[in-house]
């Protein structure tokens, strides 16, 4: 037994007679046990760090393959005339997302926006009604001046049977999706 584990014993036993030479011992092992607080912090720290790092990459390995998977399961989907596909462990699903529209030019599109009904009225301003311009485009084919248009994207998406929803960021354009099926119908 060390000096301050006799110093411990001796002070759990009975009350301990102070003066100045307990009190400076008192805290010089006060001090001591300080130290090996710190020290179990620093070693529980440097544990969770490895403990961290670990979860990370293995987590990372296992995000890489669970996104293999999900690739594989589109391409299949894709390969296929279903837009949905219920199976016994989840479903697969390919939904068309809608168009996004976009004014690009403001000045250019404002001098025909009023005569066509694409602004919002909202007192002492003027905004694009971007529901309206879609329709426009959708109804006549044609994009108004200063108007952009993005086709919109099919999305993959998967659910297994714990319920949980995923959804793939790789998508394809109508362009896309007409000229994958000129390729398989010719």
């Amino acid at each position: 037994m060390t000096f301050i584990d006799d110093l411990l014993a001796e002070s759990e036993q009975r009350e301990l007679e102070m003066n100045k030479l307990k009190a400076d011992q008192l805290l010089m092992a006060i001090s001591v046990l300080e130290g090996k607080m710190e020290d179990v912090n620093k070693l529980a720290d440097d544990e969770i760090q490895i403990i961290e790092s670990y979860r990370e990459t293995e987590l990372a390995k296992l995000e890489k393959k669970s996104s293999w998977l999900a690739w594989n399961l589109e391409q299949f989907i894709r390969s296929t005339k279903d837009k949905t596909m219920k199976l016994p462990h989840g479903a697969l699903k390919l939904r068309l997302g809608r168009d996004k529209v976009e004014v690009s030019n403001l000045d250019v599109f404002m001098k025909q926006a009023p005569k066509l009904g694409f602004l919002k009225v909202i007192p002492e301003s003027y905004e694009p009604d971007m529901q309206k311009i879609n329709e426009y485009i959708k109804s006549r084919g044609i994009i108004p001046d200063g108007v952009s248009m993005t086709p919109a994207k099919t999305k993959f998406s998967y659910t297994t049977l714990k319920g949980e929803a995923h959804e793939s960021s790789e998508t394809r354009t109508a362009t896309e999706r007409v000229s994958e099926v000129e390729t398989v119908e010719g």
